[in-house]
């Protein structure tokens, strides 16, 4: 069985495992699944308050008329930087624990759903690497034809160079045809 078709059988397993499921454990499962996001995902905040306290430090700059400027506006956007991973960490270990309590509720379910989950991002991953074992097998074969074509065109010059720098033989003389008389004494003869 393609990696495809078992990619495609998990996630309609995971569908029926999740209609399955009674109402309110459906929706423990739903929360349950968004902190696990939000607990990965936890890093983009972190680039958010990159990104702001990088505007904001150039905002602040560009509009301040003092000669202390550029420090003062540095130490207030590392106090951005810093309030943004603090509170990057808060919402993690919130999320964290959110999930915790929620596992602890329907342990049954959330054990499935985790081998559901890893089974399906364990095939996805082997289709990813199966797609660029694939294409790298495709550049290896065109580097391949494409340094067959030189070394071909490469023979032919040499060829060439070779019939260039090589005198050509003297032609060879026609041989004449035998006289009729020889000939007929070549025949062989029957002996009695």
């Amino acid at each position: 069985m393609e990696l495809k078709d078992q990619i495609l059988q998990t996630k309609e397993r995971k569908k029926g495992f999740l209609k399955a499921m009674p109402e309110d454990t459906r929706k423990q499962i739903n929360i349950y699944t968004k902190l696990d996001k939000i607990a990965k995902n936890f890093w983009i905040i972190i680039v958010a308050a990159l990104i702001i306290s990088g505007v904001v430090y150039l905002v602040a700059c560009f509009g301040a008329t003092e000669s202390n400027k550029f420090v003062l506006h540095g130490i207030l956007a590392g106090l951005w930087v810093i309030a943004g991973v603090a509170l990057a960490f808060w919402i993690r270990s919130l999320a964290l624990k959110g999930k915790k309590a929620v596992g602890l509720g329907a342990p049954d379910y959330v054990e499935e759903l985790n081998a559901i989950n890893a089974r399906l991002s364990g095939l996805e991953r082997a289709e990813k690497q199966r797609l660029a074992a694939e294409k790298e097998e495709a550049k290896a074969k065109a580097r391949a034809e494409a340094a067959q074509r030189k070394a071909d065109e490469a023979a032919q010059r040499q060829a060439a160079a070779v019939e260039a720098t090589n005198p050509q033989p003297a032609p060879q003389p026609v041989p004449q045809p035998a006289p009729a008389n020889l000939a007929a004494d070549t025949e062989p003869h029957e002996l009695p």
